[in-house]
């Protein structure tokens, strides 16, 4: 019998929640600031094709990558130059909210490449066929007592096109 008043309690609780969380205010979206900005759900990755004269050169490629992204205010976190990936810390400088929120955007970025062949003769550099581009966001709300009220992730794609069209200018081919 316990059981059933507690299943039945736990039924009008989960019911009653989303308007409760919402008398409580409980943001159930992101700022208005973030709507044309911000996409709720997984990250997307943007490839860019590298122009032809650049391909062979893998250190242009990527010092020109790492520059950009310095150039756009963004802090390396962790960068692995041979296999081509590097990740940026969290910047939560981008777009300032009021109140309760944070909005922090995260980037990472991949060279898609063929290793380079020092032994074959002559040797063969590494071959950069395309850039990929992540631009991670995330949403925080935090309530009075300091605990996450709402985190939404996503991506920036305000963000992600202004970099991958400054990469595009500089490393894509027309």
């Amino acid at each position: 019998m316990k059981s059933r008043q507690l299943l039945a309690a736990l039924a009008v609780f989960v019911l009653l929640s989303s308007p409760l969380s919402a008398q409580w205010g409980v943001p159930r979206k992101v700022p208005k600031v973030l709507e044309t900005r911000f996409v709720n759900g997984e990250p997307a990755w943007r490839e860019l094709p590298v122009r032809p004269d650049f391909q062979k050169n893998y250190d242009k490629v990527w010092q020109t990558a790492v520059n950009t992204i310095l150039e756009h205010n963004f802090d390396i976190a962790t960068m692995d130059k041979e296999s081509g990936y590097f990740r940026t810390l969290p910047n939560a400088k981008i777009v300032n909210l009021q109140g309760s929120w944070t909005y922090k955007i995260q980037i990472s970025i991949k060279l898609v490449s063929t290793p380079a062949d020092p032994k074959a003769d002559p040797p063969v550099p590494a071959f950069v066929q395309k850039v990929r581009l992540q631009v991670n966001g995330e949403a925080i709300w935090v309530d009075r007592r300091g605990a996450v009220g709402a985190d939404f992730l996503g991506y920036d794609q305000v963000m992600l096109q202004n970099l991958f069209d400054d990469l595009q200018a500089k490393l894509g081919g027309a």
